[in-house]
C-alpha cells in the first residue's frame, strides 16, 4: 500500500509556486509577466487551462507534468520502432520512463516535461522525414512544425536541439538526401515564422540573463557529473551501501550502464548512432562551451531533453545474450530507485506549515519570510498566508526566477509598529532570526526537512 503522501501530492516548492501563482492570473497577464522573466509561456498557458478546468491542487500540477512525461516516452517508443524494431522501441521507452533523473522531473510543476515532449516529438518527425521519405505526409510535416514550436515556446534551451537538427540537415544537404533536405528547409522557415511573435521577448530575456545570472562557470567535473546524472546518478536519494563491497547502490547502477554501453554494437548502423550521440551530447557540449566564454547557462534540468537520446543508445545495438544481464539489472535498479523516490517525498512540507499558521494565527498578526536569498515567498502565497520577504533598510534583493511577478507589497523593509506578533518562515538556522523588541514564544519545526516557523511577540 502506497503512503498517503507521494511525489504527486507533496507540497510544492519555490519555482513551482511561482509558476502556479502566475498561472492563476488571466492569459494576457501571464504573457505580459512571463515576457519579463526568463522563459517562454507554454507551460503556464497549459497550467492555466488545468487550473480553470480541474483545480489548483498539487496533484493537478504534478499530473500535468507527468502527462507530458508519458507522451515523451511514447515518442521515444516511436523513434525506437522507427530506427530499430518494436521490441527495441519498448526497451528504450522503458529505460526512458525509469531513468532516475528524468523520472524525478516528471513530477516537477515547471516546464521541463513539456519541453522534453516538444523536443522528442520534433526529433521523431524530423527522423521520420529523413528515414521514411516515401511516407512523408502533410501530417508528418505539420507534426514537425507543431512540436518544434511547442519545444521553443516551452524553454529557450530547445534551440540547442534544433541546432542539432540543423547540423544534420547540413550533412544531408551536402552528402545525402538533398531533395528531402530542401523540403525540410521549408519546414525550418515555417517554424521560424511561427516563432516570430516571441523574438522581442526572447531578445529582452537573453539581454537580461546576459547582464548577470546566478549560475557559476562549470568546470570539467561539472560536465562529467551531468553526463553521469543523465545516465544513472540523477537521483541519489536511495543512498544504500552494498554490504562487503562498501559501494553505494547508485554507483553500481552507473557501472551497469557503462558495461551495457561498452558491449554495445557500436559498429552497426553508425549513422543512427551518430545522430543519437549528437542529440545526447550536442546540447550539453554547446552550453558548456558557451558557459566557458560567455554567460554561464550550464544547468542539468535545462538539458534533460537529451536523456531520451542517451536511453535510445543504451537500449539499442544489443548483443544477443551478453547484453541481457547488465541491461536487465539496469532496468530493475532504475525501478528500485524510482519507487523509493516516489514513496519518499523530499520537498519542504509547506502544506503542513500553512495548516499550522491558519490554526495559530490571531487577528493583527503579520507573517514574513526571513532569508531574502533563499526565501519562500511563492510557497507561502500558494498556501494562503502571504509573507513578504523581510529585507531591512539598506539590504538588497538578489535576482531570481519569479522576480517579474513580484509586487511592491512582497518586500517588507521594517516591521509595522502596531504588530504585536510576527510569524517568521525560514529553512535556515533559527539563530540568525533577530527582531529587536520581539521575543520567540512558539516554534514549529519539521526537522527532517529543515523547515521552521516561529511566532515572536512584542516585548
Amino acid at each position: 500500500m502506497l503512503p498517503a503522501e507521494t511525489v504527486f501530492n507533496q507540497s510544492i516548492w519555490g519555482d513551482e509556486g511561482f509558476s502556479a501563482i502566475l498561472s492563476m492570473k488571466s492569459l494576457p497577464q501571464i504573457i505580459k509577466i512571463i515576457a519579463t522573466d526568463t522563459s517562454p509561456p507554454l507551460w503556464n498557458i497549459t497550467e492555466w487551462i488545468v487550473f480553470n478546468t480541474l483545480g489548483t491542487d498539487e496533484v493537478y500540477i504534478r499530473g500535468l507534468s507527468f502527462l507530458y512525461f508519458i507522451l515523451t516516452v511514447f515518442f521515444v517508443y516511436k523513434i525506437g520502432t522507427l530506427f530499430y524494431s518494436k521490441k527495441t522501441g519498448f526497451i528504450v521507452a522503458l529505460l526512458t520512463f525509469l531513468n532516475p533523473f528524468f523520472f524525478m522531473y516528471a513530477f516537477e510543476g515547471r516546464m521541463y516535461s513539456i519541453m522534453a515532449l516538444g523536443v522528442t516529438a520534433s526529433m521523431y518527425f524530423f527522423l521520420k522525414i529523413y528515414y521514411r521519405p516515401k511516407e512523408i505526409s502533410l501530417l508528418t510535416k505539420i507534426g514537425y512544425v507543431f512540436f518544434t514550436l511547442w519545444a521553443l515556446y516551452s524553454h529557450h534551451f530547445a534551440f540547442f536541439a534544433v541546432f542539432v537538427q540543423g547540423l544534420w540537415w547540413i550533412k544531408e544537404m551536402l552528402f545525402g538526401k538533398r531533395i528531402t533536405s530542401k523540403k525540410v528547409f521549408k519546414l525550418f522557415l515555417i517554424t521560424a515564422i511561427g516563432y516570430l511573435p516571441w523574438l522581442i521577448p526572447l531578445y529582452n530575456q537573453t539581454k537580461m540573463v546576459g547582464g548577470g545570472f546566478w549560475l557559476g562557470t562549470p568546470d570539467a567535473d561539472a560536465l562529467t557529473n551531468l553526463i553521469s546524472e543523465y545516465l544513472a546518478l540523477g537521483n541519489r536519494s536511495l543512498s544504500y551501501t552494498i554490504p562487503l563491497l562498501g559501494v553505494k547502490f547508485y554507483d553500481i547502477v552507473l557501472y551497469l550502464v557503462i558495461t551495457t554501453l561498452a558491449i554495445r554494437k557500436w559498429h552497426r548502423q553508425i549513422e543512427k548512432n551518430i545522430f543519437l550521440l549528437l542529440w545526447f551530447l550536442g546540447p550539453i557540449l554547446i552550453t558548456y562551451g558557451v558557459s566557458q566564454f560567455f554567460q554561464s547557462i550550464f544547468y542539468n534540468r535545462y538539458l534533460l531533453y537529451t536523456i531520451p537520446g542517451a536511453m535510445i543508445i543504451l537500449g539499442s545495438g544489443r548483443r544477443k545474450y551478453i547484453s541481457t544481464i547488465p541491461l536487465f539489472l539496469t532496468i530493475v535498479s532504475f525501478f528500485v530507485i524510482d519507487l523509493h523516490y516516489f514513496t519518499h517525498p523530499k520537498k519542504l512540507p509547506f502544506r503542513q506549515l500553512g495548516e499550522y499558521v491558519s490554526q495559530t494565527r490571531q487577528e493583527g498578526d503579520i507573517t514574513i519570510n526571513w532569508n531574502s536569498s533563499a526565501h519562500h515567498l511563492w510557497e507561502t502565497k500558494y498556501y494562503g498566508f502571504d509573507s513578504p520577504i523581510y529585507i531591512p533598510e539598506g539590504g538588497d534583493l538578489p535576482y531570481f526566477v519569479g522576480t517579474a511577478l513580484m509586487e511592491e507589497r512582497d518586500i517588507l523593509r521594517s516591521i509595522p509598529s502596531n504588530a504585536k506578533r510576527v510569524g517568521v518562515t525560514t529553512s535556515g538556522p533559527i539563530e540568525e532570526i533577530e527582531l529587536p523588541g520581539y521575543t520567540e514564544i512558539k516554534t514549529a519545526r519539521w526537522e527532517e526537512k529543515g523547515l521552521k516557523f516561529l511566532w515572536l511577540e512584542k516585548e
